[in-house]
């Protein structure tokens, strides 16, 4: 009999406003948009978009050697070629994998609101007694806003076929893994969005221009590499009803000198986990380097800088360059956008499949993009501005 080690992570966080729908029922064509990615044997993979196979029930993904389809209950799999692990991400479908089951009269819920009758991967009947050990983890945990994640829901599944006695699976297999459906559709977001506020001025080879007049092409101040052509920029737009059903999306704002030396020139706002250059002789001691990369909300325990919850609406851009750069906003050394598997996923379907077209290895599994800079532990980022201000010592004071 199989022997299946089911892994959950708390990696990659994701965040809903609004959960789970009441009909927590999720069949195969409400898995739409949702990408799966096969890993053979040989090294190679096929990367595959989940689509409705008719208006009710059913839904699937083909590939060259992989065939896969769903309507209410097991899934179907079926390989030509020696699969040794299976990826699917349902954060695009609006889905989630709910792992555990809660009981109604728990004094103290298990589970998500909502998403009580959840269960892990489990075979087929016909399919108990296949030889071999299996590993599935779970990673993109989901929390409510407002409240921590429970650990029972999760965007992401992989399936590891390795231990299988042939290395690997070929042929058929029917399993399946409790989804559930949000109840409203772009309501479920990574929770680290990092990106600069409409009105920002970035310094360009123009001079000082606002983000939002910034096209591909142009020429961007870059702190290690001169001027970089800009590859891309995206935008979102939250309004009252966004932030305040999600508060987490209000921005930090950096006013005017905070971190010393007279930067920024003007206050500076950017999302909460956008990341802010930190310079000091502290930084030194501390990781080796005299560099390192900050966010936003670690900083607000400092004079002058704070989360800004009086705003409206707020209009977030992403500028997008080869690699990972600091560009100066409000003359003051920041992050552009990092390229990687798990930051595509803040963006919208259409601004997804531009990014991918322009950037084709950040679709390819297990794809990090690296950072200009070091990023700290959050724990180390405390401790780093708990320092930084009981010294009284400037963030930038190299």
């Amino acid at each position: 009999m199989s022997s299946i080690d089911i892994v959950r992570l708390d990696e990659n966080p994701h965040e809903s406003v609004n959960g789970i729908r009441d009909d927590t029922t999720s069949r195969g064509i409400d898995l739409e948009g949702a990408t799966f990615t096969a890993t053979y044997a040989d090294g190679s993979t096929e990367i595959l978009t989940w689509q409705a196979l008719d208006p009710y029930t059913f839904g699937g993904a083909t590939g060259e050697n992989i065939d896969m389809s769903y309507g209410f209950e097991w899934h179907e799999l079926s390989t030509t070629k020696l699969l040794t692990s299976l990826q699917i991400d349902l954060q695009p479908a609006n889905s989630v994998f709910d792992t555990t089951f809660d009981m109604d009269d728990f004094p103290v819920g298990n589970s998500t609101p909502s998403s009580l009758n959840g269960y892990p991967f489990r075979l087929a009947p016909e399919y108990e007694d296949m030889p071999g050990d299996l590993t599935v983890t779970y990673s993109g945990i989901v929390n409510l806003a407002g409240s921590p994640a429970v650990g029972d829901l999760f965007t992401t599944m992989v399936v590891d076929f390795s231990k299988l006695p042939a290395g690997g699976l070929l042929g058929d297999l029917r399993w399946n893994s409790d989804i559930d459906t949000m109840r409203d559709a772009g309501d479920l977001v990574p929770s680290g969005v990092t990106c600069i506020a409409r009105g920002t001025l970035i310094t360009t080879d123009r001079g000082d221009e606002p983000v939002e007049n910034l096209k591909s092409g142009c020429k961007v101040l870059t702190q290690d590499n001169g001027f970089q052509e800009l590859i891309l920029t995206m935008s979102r737009t939250v309004e009252a009803n966004g932030l305040r059903k999600n508060p987490k999306l209000y921005p930090v704002r950096i006013t005017a000198g905070a971190f010393g030396s007279g930067l920024p020139k003007r206050d500076l706002v950017v999302s909460r986990q956008h990341r802010m250059v930190v310079k000091s002789n502290i930084v030194k001691r501390m990781f080796g380097s005299t560099t390192v990369l900050v966010a936003a909300i670690r900083l607000t325990n400092l004079p002058g800088i704070y989360v800004e919850k009086t705003i409206e609406s707020i209009e977030y851009f992403h500028l997008v360059f080869k690699k990972h750069e600091v560009i100066f906003a409000e003359g003051t050394p920041t992050e552009s956008f990092l390229l990687n598997s798990d930051t595509q996923k803040t963006l919208s379907r259409a601004q997804r499949d531009e990014f991918v077209s322009l950037f084709p290895k950040v679709a390819e599994v297990g794809y990090i993009g690296w950072p200009a800079h070091t990023v700290p532990s959050r724990m180390m980022q405390k401790k780093l501005i708990q320092r930084h201000k009981k010294n009284a010592k400037n963030l930038l004071s190299l």
